[in-house]
């Protein structure tokens, strides 16, 4: 019987988010000009704009259920603003920015060779995501060259017009990207590999800006974050005593532990904690129909346990033939990694 416990890591390094920063547009917009500020290229102006018409209503995203798969429009460049390839750079961050100004405008800019900046994806105000650069190339968003090649860059719409703050959808849609971002490409969910524009190294920049709540992001980034065996945790808090049971009777064990790791535990998803008896050990198979086993495993009873929460794991026992069994316990992350450092283990007696 093969033990689990699956959990999400979550650690999301920060390292700076990039904005693009447009001078607000006057009250007469027929003769006013934005300034696509260049992240590390220079700076261009653009011609004025033709007035605007009214932005299109947008409905309210319904309710998702998180953490969910992030659905992306492909929206490809034209090979503006980017360049081809990582030159052989790992992927070690991500950096958080907002656009300064709407969505379409947002497109638009990254697709003018002379703006000199792009991201890999936008976010809009409602959470859908555009994709203009392939994780695997290197758009121009941070403002230094190193970290363009080592990051995944992820603007979010906010402007004074179509999206004055940011929505729930986006901080789920953002988190989404990086969770999986960091599935594909091995770095930590922590603020040492997550970051916002103006935390990169001789950054201008101010963005994401104070209204941007990293508390809340790194715990969204908690509960959709791989897992992995240097993320998954736990300690032990406590268990109930040790049954003693008849030849044909029922009893129960169950155990308390605390999720010590940084990612949350997710009843349900590939994040469930799961504890199951060490090794497969058939050898304590007969102890009946109760007993936890790869297809019935002890899954934790709460829905969702948060790091520093704790979970609590029941599994059946039946008592077959007389005697004293020592039965160690084990979580295993998803993926195969042993969880064998508590020590876990119960004692059932059969009188």
């Amino acid at each position: 019987m093969r033990g689990w416990v699956s959990v999400v890591v979550v650690c999301v390094t920060v390292l700076s988010a990039v904005a693009i920063v447009a001078a607000a547009v006057r009250s007469d917009p027929a003769t006013a000009a934005t300034t696509y500020v260049a992240l590390g290229r220079g700076s261009v102006a653009a011609p004025p704009e033709a007035p605007r018409a009214a932005p299109p209503a947008r409905v309210a995203a319904p309710a998702l259920p998180f953490p969910y798969e992030p659905q992306r429009e492909w929206l490809s460049q034209p090979w503006t603003n980017m360049t081809h390839g990582r030159d052989g750079a790992s992927i070690d961050y991500v950096v958080i920015h907002y656009t300064d100004i709407s969505y379409e405008r947002t497109l638009r800019a990254f697709n003018i060779r002379a703006s000199d900046v792009s991201a890999h994806y936008v976010v809009r105000g409602d959470g859908h995501i555009a994709q203009l650069v392939g994780e695997s190339d290197t758009a121009w968003h941070a403002g230094n060259y190193w970290f363009n090649l080592h990051s995944i860059g992820i603007e979010l719409e906010l402007d004074k017009v179509t999206n004055r703050v940011f929505r729930e959808e986006q901080y789920q849609a953002a988190a989404a990207l990086t969770c999986s971002a960091s599935a594909r490409w091995g770095f930590p969910l922590d603020r040492a590999h997550v970051a916002g524009h103006n935390e990169i190294p001789g950054s201008t920049h101010t963005d994401p800006g104070p209204t941007w709540n990293w508390p809340h992001f790194m715990w969204l980034l908690s509960l959709c974050a791989p897992p992995n065996a240097a993320t998954v945790r736990a300690s032990f808090v406590s268990q109930t005593p040790y049954p003693e049971i008849a030849p044909n009777d029922v009893g129960a064990v169950s155990v308390v532990l605390r999720n010590a790791g940084g990612t949350a535990w997710r009843k349900g998803t590939p994040q469930e904690a799961r504890l199951a008896v060490a090794g497969n050990d058939t050898k304590l198979a007969f102890l009946g129909l109760g007993w936890i086993a790869p297809d019935r495993p002890a899954v934790q009873a709460e829905d969702m346990v948060p790091p520093g929460g704790t979970a609590t794991f029941t599994f059946g026992v039946k008592g077959v033939l007389p005697g004293t069994y020592r039965v160690p316990l084990r979580g295993v992350v998803d993926g195969g990694a042993w969880m064998d450092d508590l020590g876990l283990f119960a004692v059932i007696t059969v009188r």
